[in-house]
């Protein structure tokens, strides 16, 4: 009976303790660098927001007020995405405006145009 046990008890110590070989890294945020021009070449950005990636929206006003035309994920942060994860920018701070630009996770540069700040932006699929 104690070898029972005493080997049950080994058994639960064991299974508790064991970890998966191999465990993903869960994305929470990405960034994504804003500049002042609608290309994403006009000299070095202006800010990088950090995007959740549950799906909220994320308003960048008042973190900036200057000019925010067009966005970017840099190179990087890229490689360590999911499959199937992309952004969508709008011109609004609640993410509700009816012109949505998609960002997917190319390295695309995001713009509505010159003169046309970007407010918000949310995740969009298998992002964490």
């Amino acid at each position: 009976m104690q070898f029972t046990t005493v080997l049950a008890l080994l058994v639960a110590a064991v299974g508790i303790n064991a970890a998966p070989t191999e465990m993903s890294k869960r994305v929470e945020t990405i960034p994504l660098a804003f500049f002042s021009g609608p290309g994403c070449n006009s000299g070095p950005g202006v800010t990088t927001i950090y995007i959740p990636t549950d799906g909220s929206c994320f308003g960048t006003s008042p973190i900036f007020s200057g000019n925010t035309d067009s966005c970017l994920i840099d190179d990087t942060i890229l490689k360590s995405l999911p499959a199937g994860c992309s952004i969508k920018l709008y011109q609004d701070n609640l993410c509700q405006s009816s012109v949505v630009i998609p960002v997917p996770v190319t390295g695309r540069c995001g713009t509505f145009g010159p003169g046309k700040p970007i407010f918000g932006a949310r995740t969009v699929g298998t992002c964490s």
